[in-house]
């Protein structure tokens, strides 16, 4: 089977994995939504925003190492585990020792029990056995299709029953307890693997680690820097606005765009022996990204107020007009991840931690110097600041790769008409007499119909002769045969 049949495959399989994944998600988010305030979302912004951190601090980057390895050996897999168990077990250690003072920090006294309890998460997780990190490796996804169901499933029934019965953010620590626990034994039930404990490689992983372990909090310190900024200027309760409306807009990439996109890494890493094939892989993978971003992206822009009100309720709607900017995040925020994935896959980690650091450096500048007025130009800001800074990653990107940025251009071509028609389309319609959910539904289907249709005509008429259209039309009759 062909590599680019894998990856669509794979990334069909993830997708239909993901649409009931986040699925759940989303209805246990709306229902938080619903039973919590702003403030109490202020809470949780700063609970999570405090694990993610901690998280990212014992981060090894083991999958990464070992997708990117041309041979693997029992060793690697049971340095990665090994050094995956130490050092977070060490961290949750850490963590549960320091809550208390995190707590006071953040002077959130709710924050110091949450965060002992989640970080029993970490050392959980490690456990599960590193054939996982084979199949990825081998873009086999199918035997995690099961496990995650279950996975999902059950913290989601967790989750929903403890926020009706006391709505607060130990529903979401829960429930990240239970799928923590069903993770790591499942692992054992869906691949055969059983590893066993050495630090024999620990040297060569770490040296590669090292890099996506500092990237990793300097990326963590990117992506949160608006929030701490809101809860520092604009206070917890703008900060549970600001925070849940960018959660929203990012619903589409964490639901199903970033895990499609989870086998190409694996692809591109396989080509990086052959320049050509490098190219055309990073240019079809990313003419495919922005295909699936611009439609979503131009529908979050156009009609924020109306998002907003059917997904969260009316409480919220004073936070609508932030959705906009973020329409800009989303679309970058997807796009970033596959770029760094490229970047990764040739190697070239160290480069990409200082381009981090740099652009990180940045975006706290600008945010200091223009965003802390107001929160709607602190989400403009911030927009910007991630367009600017994927655009320039992308070009160095081209710089290693040589993918042919005006070809890329021409390949969405399609998608970009296609949205802009659509969206015209649709905003020609008069709907507003009915009522929101059922506007929201009626604009949306039209739009994504015809942002359907209409690319696909483009496409079939504009890209016919290119070799990537060819190889997308010879991948249904694969799949069938």
């Amino acid at each position: 089977m062909s590599a680019s049949l894998k990856v669509v495959k794979s990334a069909g399989l993830l997708l239909s994995l993901q649409l009931v994944q986040r699925g759940l998600g989303i209805v246990s988010t709306l229902i938080l939504a619903r039973l919590l305030t702003p403030e109490h979302f202020g809470i949780v912004a700063l609970v999570t925003i405090a694990l993610q951190f901690f998280e990212l601090l014992v981060e090894t980057g083991n999958q990464q190492y070992i997708i990117q390895k041309e041979q693997i050996e029992d060793a690697d897999l049971n340095t990665a585990w090994s050094m995956d168990v130490a050092i977070k077990t060490g961290m949750a250690l850490l963590i549960i020792a320091s809550s208390s003072t995190v707590a006071d920090y953040f002077e959130t006294p709710e924050l110091g029990a949450a965060l002992a309890v989640a970080a029993l998460a970490l050392p959980i997780r490690a456990l599960k056995t590193p054939g996982m990190m084979l199949l990825a490796r081998n873009i086999s996804y199918r035997p995690l299709f099961r496990l995650t169901l279950w996975q999902k499933g059950l913290s989601f029934i967790t989750v929903v029953t403890i926020a009706f019965i006391h709505p607060s953010h130990w529903a979401i620590i829960i429930g990240t307890l239970v799928s923590a626990v069903i993770m790591a034994v499942g692992s054992y039930r869906v691949h055969s693997y059983r590893p066993s404990w050495t630090l024999a490689h620990m040297r060569k992983q770490w040296q590669f680690s090292q890099w996506l372990l500092m990237r990793g909090i300097v990326g963590f310190t990117r992506s949160q820097i608006d929030n701490l900024m809101v809860s520092k200027f604009f206070g917890t309760t703008q900060l549970g606005g600001y925070n849940l409306v960018r959660e929203v807009s990012l619903l589409p990439a964490l639901s199903a765009i970033i895990p499609m996109s989870e086998p190409l890494l694996a692809a591109i890493a396989q080509g990086k022996q052959d320049a050509e094939v490098l190219a055309y892989r990073i240019r079809l993978s990313l003419a495919l990204m922005i295909t699936v971003l611009t439609p979503i992206t131009t529908f979050i822009m156009l009609y924020p107020e109306l998002i907003v009100t059917v997904l969260l309720g009316d409480k919220w709607e004073p936070y609508a007009s932030l959705l906009r900017p973020f329409g800009l995040f989303f679309f970058t925020f997807s796009l970033f991840s596959l770029i760094s994935d490229a970047v990764i896959a040739q190697g070239k980690v160290k480069a990409l931690f200082w381009f981090d650091v740099a652009s990180t450096a940045v975006i706290i500048c600008v945010l200091l110097l223009t965003g802390t007025d107001a929160l709607e130009n602190m989400a403009w800001t911030r927009g910007w600041l991630a367009v600017t800074t994927t655009i320039v990653l992308l070009a160095l990107l081209n710089r290693w790769a040589s993918f042919n940025p005006l070809r890329l251009v021409w390949l969405c071509l399609p998608t970009l008409v296609a949205s802009a028609v659509a969206g015209g389309l649709v905003a020609a319609l008069q709907l507003a007499h009915l009522p929101n959910l059922g506007e929201f539904l009626l604009r949306g289907s039209i739009f994504v119909v015809s942002a359907t249709l209409l690319t696909v005509a483009m496409a079939s008429w504009l890209l016919k002769h290119s070799e990537e259209w060819a190889q997308l039309r010879s991948m249904p009759r694969e799949l069938r045969t």
